[in-house]
């Protein structure tokens, strides 16, 4: 069983800093608990974008005592860093479950500094292991690089490798009775916010939403497999259990596609959210109180479902505000599918009539055939939903003071 299990993007590893990192963690773990380096730790670096985990990095995260998270900008847009840190963050639910007692067993560690955290690992604190400024300011990999830095460098190192091992000795961490399997987890950076604990009569169920004008609420329309299995082909491949985890463009892109525009947006210096469609009314009235882009990213073989088909509706005919921007994933696949094309604009032309009619190029990109294109898509979208929102946008000002209409001015004796 390793003490440890290193999760991070792959590349973040381009030059082997993440390999070196580990290897140096390995050896202050081991020596710590008489153990060989190679008995310390897990990593993994040669999984492929396929759909499975490997046995052994299974394994690994079922046994290992604590979760070394090494964040950065690509980390926290990593469909499988998140699927790893899902797993982990459930075990150690489990252990608060039965023992009553939450183990410090996810430690985020700052590789590159990141301005947003998913709330999943902002809900982890980095530990405070005395590193001085440079750590909080640039991150362990300036540490690790910086000769002046080298001493920083092997004291962070040798308080995070006491850590692991006083906690693996004091919890036992919950395993679970099977290996997890990849196609089963979802990614705990597209999970919505916990709800916050309220108490007394102000108590309330409202969803905690981003009030940063510099957000993007990527809003799914996509049903589940079971959904769709008998109406989409390659449903097994494409969706999963929740709208979260639909992949139009797989195999090309192996990442779900609201991950996908979150990264996008992230290179745009956004926050971003995934949210279902279901709650589309209430995610428009948000993001118009607040200045926020609302993107709506439209499976047409799912826009059909009555769960779905009111909310489009009410969406297209809303003259009183401006129509979110939909973009809509259409492959080879899709198009050769049985009436494939015809089945697209039929079922747009019932959920989304006005957008179809008027064409508007503002706010309306269909047949978006690869990754790449939706990239290309939704970073001009962002564009021109951005230039509305100065143009249009609620403008906030300041309160009327009780103080004189006019301005004082100072006179001589």
């Amino acid at each position: 069983m390793p003490l440890f299990f290193l999760s991070y993007a792959q590349e973040d590893n381009r030059n082997k800093q993440v390999h070196q990192f580990f290897i140096d963690l390995s050896e202050a773990v081991g020596g710590l608990a008489a153990l060989h380096r190679d008995e310390a730790g897990f990593i993994d670096g040669r999984i492929p974008l396929g759909s499975t985990w490997p046995d052994t990095l299974s394994d690994a995260l079922s046994t290992s005592a604590c979760l070394i998270a090494l964040t950065s900008p690509r980390y926290v847009v990593s469909d499988y860093c998140g699927r790893e840190f899902q797993v982990f963050a459930e075990r150690i639910d489990e252990h608060e479950r039965q023992h009553r007692v939450r183990p410090p067993a996810i430690v985020p560690v700052q590789w590159i500094p990141c301005d947003r955290l998913p709330e999943a690992v902002a809900g982890f604190q980095y530990r405070n292991f005395a590193t001085g400024n440079a750590y909080a300011q640039d991150g362990l990999l300036t540490l690790k690089q910086r000769k002046r830095h080298e001493d920083d460098y092997r004291d962070f190192v040798d308080a995070l490798a006491r850590h692991i091992v006083q906690t693996a000795r004091k919890h036992e961490l919950h395993r679970p009775a099977q290996r997890p399997v990849l196609a089963k987890v979802t990614s705990a950076f597209d999970l919505p916010p916990r709800p916050q604990a309220h108490h007394g009569p102000a108590a309330s169920t409202a969803v905690q939403r981003a009030t940063s004008a510099r957000h993007v609420h990527i809003v799914l329309v996509a049903g589940s497999s079971a959904e769709l299995a008998a109406s989409r082909p390659g449903a097994e491949d494409r969706y999963g259990a929740v709208s979260r985890d639909w992949r139009p463009y797989q195999p090309e892109l192996e990442v779900p596609i609201g991950s996908w525009a979150g990264a996008i947006a992230t290179t745009k210096s956004y926050g971003w959210t995934v949210e279902d469609a279901e709650d589309l009314a209430d995610v428009r009235e948000w993001a118009r109180a607040h200045n926020q882009i609302v993107v709506l990213v439209v499976d047409v073989w799912s826009a059909d479902l009555p769960r779905y088909r009111v909310s489009l509706i009410r969406h297209d005919s809303d003259e009183d505000s401006p129509r979110s921007p939909v973009l809509v994933p259409w492959t080879a696949a899709d198009a050769a599918a049985a009436d494939g094309n015809r089945k697209m604009w039929d079922t747009l032309a019932r959920v989304l009539p006005h957008h179809v009619v008027h064409n508007d190029r503002d706010v309306w990109r269909t047949e978006i055939a690869t990754s790449a294109r939706f990239q290309e898509e939704l970073e001009d979208v962002l564009v021109v939903e951005q230039g509305r929102i100065y143009r249009t946008g609620t403008v906030y000002q300041e309160p009327p003071t009780d103080g004189p209409g006019t301005r004082p001015i100072l006179e001589g004796p």
